[in-house]
């Protein structure tokens, strides 16, 4: 059986999986789904908090659980976190899944990631200077959301490419991201890329970018099946 990690994305927490976790661990996997740092709703953000530091996290879980034939899932910013771990965990990881996710190049931030006409509206929610704030309109539709450190979003991920190629992936593109036609899916780059890729296996979903919360039996059966395909 393996040992599944779950990184939800931006503003989210462990409790985004908790959907799915009962059909995972129901068939014998082990399933962690760990809050990143600064997102746990009694812990202020902190300025502090970048991207090494959520990899740590990961990498955290897996050396206190002694956890080996790991998959990794990563869904959209969760994409760049589990890029960085798999570097660190190669020799430990079983498959990395990405669900909408970002797919970073060596090098790449998350804000290289985002289209320029976005850069904008993040700054924006941006008041302190150090935390990405959840405008009314997410906590109306997630009220669970969490401020979330900028310096997350500004570190690049540094990983060889070559041990990268070399590890079992699977890419998940949610084509309709908000069900909103005028608005391009800022995940399509990063699909294009794995799917252009033949060392990787890509599906697209007829699904907007919150997939657990919009086929969450879905979302498990491919978790499941992947898993269980070494």
């Amino acid at each position: 059986m393996a040992n599944i990690i779950l990184i939800a994305g931006t503003y989210h927490g462990g409790w985004y999986w908790d959907p799915i976790i009962p059909a995972l661990t129901a068939n014998g996997h082990k399933v962690f789904a760990p809050t990143l740092s600064g997102l746990d709703a009694d812990v202020h953000t902190s300025a502090s908090v970048n991207l090494d530091t959520h990899i740590d996290d990961v990498i955290r879980v897996t050396e206190e659980q002694h956890l080996d034939e790991v998959v990794l899932v990563g869904w959209s910013y969760g994409g760049m976190v589990i890029t960085g771990a798999a570097d660190r965990l190669a020799a430990k990881v079983q498959k990395l899944i990405y669900l909408d996710a970002q797919l970073p190049k060596p090098g790449e931030r998350e804000w290289d990631l985002i289209p320029a006409h976005e850069h904008e509206t993040f700054i924006d929610l941006c008041v302190d200077g150090a935390n990405l704030y959840p405008d009314a309109g997410m906590l109306t539709y997630e009220p669970r959301m969490q401020p979330h450190p900028l310096a997350t979003k500004l570190q690049p991920v540094n990983y060889s490419q070559a041990k990268f190629d070399a590890l079992d992936k699977v890419f998940v593109f949610a084509e309709k991201w908000f069900h909103d036609p005028s608005v391009k899916s800022p995940i399509e780059a990063s699909y294009i890329r794995a799917s252009n890729d033949p060392g990787w296996s890509t599906h697209v979903w007829p699904f907007g970018h919150d997939l657990v919360r919009e086929d969450g039996a879905r979302v498990a059966e491919l978790i499941l099946q992947e898993s269980s395909n070494q």
